[in-house]
């Protein structure tokens, strides 16, 4: 798994990594995130906004967890569709090279 309560990010790098060798992200919906992940990999920002708000909200964070975990090998599916997402759409070249070849 790759989980973010980022408050700030460039460009998922981390987790587009981690989903190329199949690992599961976790991320806030918030950022550039809101865009780049599928629902499934996100959960409400609400969770992580800041500490206080991680205490509030352990016993999701952890239940979320434990789910992507526990349901590994049903979420390779979508993981596939996610890292397709990236690919495409977010660290593609090509829509420069296209540009560029005019």
């Amino acid at each position: 798994m790759v989980f973010s309560a980022n408050l700030q990010e460039t460009l998922g790098i981390s987790w587009y990594e981690g989903a190329l060798v199949d690992a599961i992200p976790m991320m806030p919906d918030r950022l550039s995130y809101s865009e780049m992940a599928l629902p499934e990999f996100l959960y409400p920002s609400e969770w992580t906004e800041n500490f206080d708000a991680y205490l509030h909200h352990r016993d999701k964070v952890v239940a979320q967890i434990v789910n992507y975990m526990e349901n590994f090998d049903d979420l390779q599916v979508s993981l596939e569709k996610q890292r397709t997402k990236l690919n495409k759409e977010f660290f593609s070249g090509a829509a420069l090279y296209d540009t560029i070849k005019g």
